[in-house]
């Protein structure tokens, strides 16, 4: 498995918001029961692997117009396993329409993950979410699934002149893997381009459509989490005991490429991964959300 980590705070940057725990996405608050302002924090589990992609959401709901002056406001509190505390600031979304509040994904950003129990609230205009805590532990499958992005090779005469990039998945447990599809929401795929003649750096989508059938994008909202209980409706890869599974993308289908230049691309997504069935011990610990990147250096 690997790890992945970004930087960028910038929308185009969706390393920055998968890996590292910036903005993710903004789902606007249509309409708020309650009267004034409230933050708001919600974990997706209490149980994480210390090699996932963690995340969780934090936000703030309003019946009225938020003021200008109070979007400077947002703090993220922590509490580490060791007993340290961190305050971290948060910005305010940049994209959407948040002016009744928000919803986005956070998580770890540039921290250091241990082992052990955390502790977090979320404070807005000065008030603050009762405590939510969750436990990092380590992945018992980490040494028994593999994931791997693997560059294709199509001239010949040596070298790596990739034209395509294929996702595959290896099953040495003795339980069946599922993982979601690349391309759905919360798998998504992107490339970083770099070129050199002339310099330049574009991180981009690969397009669903090259990746997923019309009738594979579910219609869920995007609160709408993957999850066991909703597990069996959204197209998912199955991976029996000792197999492995394959999925190719085109990279020319998200990034205008053209022969005879020289780039270095990473390709990365996060895999949405159950183990097992429902019933199985230890099945809190799903869906686990792995990174997963590769970078090649190359001729097109």
């Amino acid at each position: 498995m690997h790890d992945g980590q970004g930087s960028s705070m910038h929308i185009v940057r969706l390393t920055s918001f998968i890996v590292v725990g910036t903005w993710l996405a903004v789902a606007v608050a249509t309409s708020q029961q309650t009267s004034g302002f409230s933050p708001t924090i919600q974990l997706e589990k209490s149980i994480y692997a210390a090699d996932e992609s963690v995340r969780f959401w934090v936000g703030v709901t309003s019946a009225s117009q938020i003021p200008e002056a109070l979007r400077s406001s947002c703090v993220l509190h922590w509490v580490r396993p060791d007993g340290t505390r961190l305050d971290e600031r948060v910005p305010w979304p940049r994209d959407g329409d948040t002016s009744r509040g928000w919803t986005g994904g956070w998580g770890f950003g540039k921290q250091s993950v241990s082992l052990g129990r955390y502790v977090v609230s979320f404070e807005f205009g000065g008030q603050e979410t009762t405590d939510q805590s969750f436990e990092i532990v380590k992945n018992p499958f980490s040494s028994r699934m593999a994931a791997d992005w693997i560059f294709v090779d199509t001239k010949s005469a040596g070298g790596i002149h990739a034209r395509g990039a294929f996702l595959r998945v290896q099953n040495r447990t003795d339980r069946v893997v599922r993982f979601a599809k690349p391309g759905l929401i919360g798998s998504e795929v992107w490339l970083d381009v770099k070129t050199f003649q002339p310099p330049s750096m574009e991180s981009t989508f690969v397009p669903q459509s090259a990746l997923l059938q019309a009738n594979e994008i579910p219609s869920y909202s995007f609160e709408k989490q993957l999850e066991w209980s909703n597990q069996s409706r959204w197209p998912m890869i199955a991976v029996p005991p000792g197999d492995s599974k394959d999925r190719t993308v085109d990279l020319q289908s998200a990034y205008p490429f053209h022969g005879g230049q020289e780039y270095e691309v990473t390709i990365s997504t996060v895999l949405t991964v159950f183990i097992g069935e429902r019933e199985d011990s230890g099945a809190g610990l799903f869906p686990l959300r792995i990174p997963v990147s590769a970078t090649a250096h190359f001729h097109w």
